[in-house]
């Protein structure tokens, strides 16, 4: 082999005496793998920024005027204060073929502070717990849906006041419903 072939291959092989680490001119090794990583590291989050800049203005073409539909009277009002009287828990199996259980809380709301009314609620109170597990008995699950709930309250409300002195019962209001089938 010539002295040519030989410095060739040195060169190749990265210099005979050379150590990782050592210096390459007047920067450590060392360091160039720093700042290489540092500006692959800005590289990406310059990249990253421009992206995020551009869809945020393709998005914001969009509709500039959002028009969000206005609560409904029934929620804007203020309801009335009432006092309330549990009934506690009441389960009722739907009329459906394959009936559901319904697991209900309803609390009757009535006109503060009168000692009549509260009385004759308590007087009447298992009456009350039967006739509301006998109206969703007869019941499909189809009607008990979170739609129907303002017309169920009416409708419970109709049929409980026709068991009590004066038609006492304002409101109902349900604490738990559930509708679970098994």
């Amino acid at each position: 082999m010539g002295d040519e072939e030989v410095f060739a291959e040195e060169e190749l092989a990265g210099g005979e005496g050379q150590e990782l680490g050592g210096k390459t001119g007047f920067i450590p090794a060392a360091i160039l793998k720093l700042l290489k990583w540092v500006a692959l590291g800005l590289g990406a989050i310059i990249f990253i920024v421009t992206v995020v800049i551009f869809t945020v203005k393709i998005l914001n073409k969009g509709p500039q005027q959002v028009v969000y539909p206005s609560a409904s009277e029934k929620y804007q009002a203020t309801p009335k204060i009432l006092q309330w009287f549990e009934l506690g828990q009441i389960r009722a199996q739907t009329s459906d073929d394959h009936p559901v259980t319904v697991i209900v809380t309803p609390k009757l709301g009535y006109k503060m502070n009168d000692a009549k009314i509260l009385s004759d609620l308590i007087a009447r109170k298992e009456y009350l717990i039967d006739a509301t597990r006998t109206f969703f008995s007869l019941k499909k699950a189809s009607e008990l849906t979170p739609d129907q709930d303002e017309k169920l309250k009416m409708e419970l409300r109709e049929k409980l006041n026709k068991l009590v002195d004066n038609q006492e019962i304002q409101a109902i209001v349900f604490i738990d419903f559930n509708v679970v089938e098994f």
